[in-house]
């Protein structure tokens, strides 16, 4: 079940928002979503008993953002 996700007012939501909430034994059958999911920026969220397990993916080398590369434009053509 996911949890609700409510728009701000740029479009932009929380990372908390986007959270996919798993049930423990749910989450451990469905191993590879989970993290599938925290890859594609989405946290992931696995209640249990005791508490609950926060995953999300953290990339080892940042990837710049688009609007930084197209910004520096094409090589020069002289």
């Amino acid at each position: 079940m996911e949890s609700g996700i409510r728009k701000r007012g740029t479009g932009e939501r929380t990372l908390l928002e986007q959270a996919r909430i798993w049930e423990r034994a749910e989450a451990e059958k469905r191993f590879t979503e989970v993290l599938d999911g925290a890859k594609a920026g989405r946290l992931q969220r696995v209640s249990d008993s005791d508490g609950v397990f926060e995953i999300k993916y953290t990339a080892n080398s940042p990837k710049e953002p688009v609007g930084q590369v197209l910004a520096r434009g094409g090589p020069d053509t002289k």
